[in-house]
C-alpha cells in the first residue's frame, strides 16, 4: 500500500475537484484521497508515503481514444493541406511506410505516449501488425480490428480477414489488452459489411469506433455523390456510386457503444442522431489542420448532450502522438471558447470521459477504480487553482511518476 502526496491533487470528476496538499492511498486500486494527508497517514499507518515534491500535480492518468499506430514510420513522406491530397499520398507510399514500421517503430509511438502521460489508449489497427507491440506495452489498450470494404466483390474477403484480426486479438484478452471493432467511414464500408461487423460487436459486447464526416469531400460525395471523392473511387475502385448514405450509417449504430471520430463536417440532423445513439464524438484538431478539413464545433457538441474525448490519430496525420501536445493545440485552436472552461474540458475529455466511453476503470481517482496514476511538476507557484488546468496544458511536457494498476512504470524513453 502506498501514499501519494502532492500539492495539488486532481480528481477528474464531473465538478472538477482540486484537492490542495491532499494525498491518495492505493495499491492496485484507489482506495482512499483526502486533502489532510496526515489523516491519511493516521489511518494508514502501515502504508509506504512519497511526497511528490514542491508544485507537484497528481491526477488519473490521460488516454489517448485514437491513435493508429501502423504508420507510425512517417515523418515527411506524406502531403498535407487538403484531405484529398494527403489521401492520395497514403495510397501511393501506404506499403512503403508499412514495411518500415516494424515492432521497435511502434514501441517507441507507445512510449512517446506513455512519455506525455498516455497509460491507456484506443489503437485502430487496419492490418493487425501493431497488435504485438499493443500486448506488451505497460499501458492498457483498447484495440479497435478495423473494418474496410465498400466493393461487394471482395466483400467476403475482406470481412474473412476482419474477423482473422478480431479473432486473433480476442486470444490475446487480458486485464490491459481489450478488443473491440473499428468500422473505417460510411464512404469505405458496404452497408451489409458494416452490419456484420457490428453484429460481431454486438455479440461480444464490445466498444466501437467509427470515422465519420472528417473532411467536405465525404460530405459531398455521401450527400449527392459528387466532389473529388468521384475520381478517387473512379481511379481506384472503378465505381462511381457511393455505398451508403449518412442516415443510413448512422441508422446502423443502434445499440451500440460507439465513438465517432471527426465529425467536423457534420449537420444537424446528424448530431441529433449521435445524442440519441449516447455516441461519444473524438477530436483530433492537429489532423483536422494539417489535413485541412475544418474544426470540430465544441458548442454544438455541448448543446446536443454529446460528450467528446481527445485523440492524436496517427503519425500520418500528426508530428507527434503527445496527448499535452493535442490537448494544447485545441486550446489554442477553439479561441471562440473561454480558454480555462475549455482547458478543464480538455482535461476532462482524456480522463474520466473517455475511461466511461471505452469501458475502462480507471480515469478518476475514486475508491475502487484502477490506481492509474500520473503526476507532474508545475513551474511555478500558482496565485489560486482556478487556472490550474490551462496551467497544466500550457506548461508541463512529461510525466514525472507513471503508475499503471498501482506499479510504477519504468520506461526507456
Amino acid at each position: 500500500m502506498k501514499i501519494l502526496a502532492a500539492d495539488y491533487i486532481l480528481l477528474m470528476d464531473r465538478n472538477f475537484t482540486v484537492l490542495e496538499n491532499g494525498g491518495v492511498v492505493f495499491d492496485e486500486k484507489i482506495i482512499d484521497y483526502s486533502d489532510d494527508v496526515e489523516d491519511l497517514k493516521r489511518v494508514y499507518q502501515t502504508a509506504e508515503v512519497q511526497y511528490l515534491g514542491k508544485n507537484s500535480v497528481l491526477l488519473p492518468g490521460f488516454i489517448n481514444s485514437h491513435v493508429h499506430l501502423e504508420f507510425s514510420a512517417n515523418k515527411t513522406t506524406l502531403n498535407y493541406g487538403s484531405f484529398m491530397t494527403w489521401l492520395d499520398s497514403v495510397m501511393e507510399n501506404r506499403d512503403e511506410l508499412m514495411s518500415k514500421c516494424g515492432d521497435s517503430c511502434m514501441e517507441l509511438a507507445l512510449a512517446n505516449m506513455l512519455k506525455s502521460g498516455v497509460t491507456s489508449l484506443g489503437a485502430i489497427s487496419s492490418f493487425g501488425k501493431d497488435m504485438e507491440a499493443c500486448v506488451k506495452t505497460p499501458q492498457k489498450v483498447v484495440y479497435f480490428s478495423e473494418l474496410i470494404g465498400s466493393s461487394m466483390a471482395s466483400a467476403d474477403a475482406l470481412f474473412a480477414d476482419f474477423k482473422e484480426r478480431v479473432d486473433n486479438s480476442m486470444g490475446k484478452k487480458g486485464d490491459s489488452f481489450f478488443p473491440a471493432v473499428a468500422i473505417h467511414s460510411p464512404y469505405s464500408v458496404h452497408p451489409i459489411v458494416l452490419n456484420k461487423g457490428l453484429e460481431v460487436a454486438k455479440e461480444n459486447t464490445m466498444p466501437v469506433s467509427a470515422h465519420f464526416m472528417e473532411s467536405p469531400s465525404e460530405r459531398k460525395w455521401l450527400d449527392s455523390g459528387t466532389g473529388e471523392f468521384k475520381a478517387f473511387f473512379q481511379k481506384f475502385l472503378n465505381t462511381d456510386t457511393p455505398v451508403t448514405d449518412s442516415k443510413r450509417y448512422l441508422d446502423s449504430f443502434d445499440g451500440v457503444n460507439v465513438l465517432f471520430t471527426h465529425c467536423v463536417n457534420i449537420n444537424d440532423e446528424e448530431l441529433s442522431k449521435l445524442a440519441s445513439l449516447g455516441a461519444t464524438v473524438v477530436h483530433c484538431p492537429v489532423s483536422n489542420r494539417l489535413l485541412g478539413v475544418g474544426k470540430l464545433d465544441l458548442e454544438k457538441l455541448k448543446n446536443n448532450e454529446i460528450p467528446f474525448v481527445v485523440g492524436t490519430d496517427g503519425l500520418s496525420s500528426n508530428t507527434s502522438l503527445s496527448i499535452l501536445d493535442e490537448i494544447r493545440t485545441a486550446l489554442m485552436v477553439h479561441t471562440d471558447l473561454d480558454l480555462n472552461l475549455l482547458a478543464k474540458d480538455l482535461l476532462k475529455g482524456v480522463t474520466s470521459i473517455p475511461a466511461r466511453s471505452l469501458g475502462l476503470n480507471c480515469g478518476e481517482i475514486k475508491e475502487g477504480l484502477d490506481a492509474d496514476l500520473i503526476s507532474f511538476i508545475l513551474p511555478d507557484v500558482l496565485s489560486d487553482n482556478s487556472t490550474i488546468a490551462s496551467s497544466i496544458i500550457l506548461h508541463l511536457k512529461e510525466a514525472e511518476n507513471i503508475f499503471i494498476n498501482g506499479e510504477k512504470i519504468k520506461w526507456n524513453f
